[in-house]
């Protein structure tokens, strides 16, 4: 088995944030963690516990899998299982908050 790519796991902890516009300091506080500890996370300096993971996925409001989904290996091609709520999800998930109230509001009109 190969280890898992922290490097990459950081980097979608980072965008996450950023996307969702929160700060080291608060994921930290949250944590009760220094901040340094966050930045050491997403610069892949640092590999962070299946419970930190799990709580700073549940602070950025996603699932475990958005940071480590890459990490699979069974040889499934994840684009033909896919559903189409999957591959609406995909495109959602980057998205502020604002973008996403603004197509709920889309979607509450269809």
């Amino acid at each position: 088995m190969n280890d898992l790519d922290f490097v990459t796991i950081g980097q979608r902890i980072k965008e996450r944030r950023q996307a969702l516009a929160v700060t080291q300091e608060a994921i930290a506080n949250q944590l009760n963690v220094n901040p340094s500890h966050v930045s050491n996370i997403e610069c892949g300096r640092a590999n962070p516990s299946l419970t930190l993971l799990i709580k700073i996925a549940n602070i950025l409001e996603c699932s475990v899998d958005f940071f480590i989904g890459g990490e699979y290996t069974f040889g499934v091609d994840k684009e033909k299982e896919k559903t189409l709520d999957d591959k609406i999800m995909d495109k959602l998930k980057y998205y502020d908050i604002d973008k996403k109230l603004k197509i709920l509001k889309m979607l509450d009109i269809l």
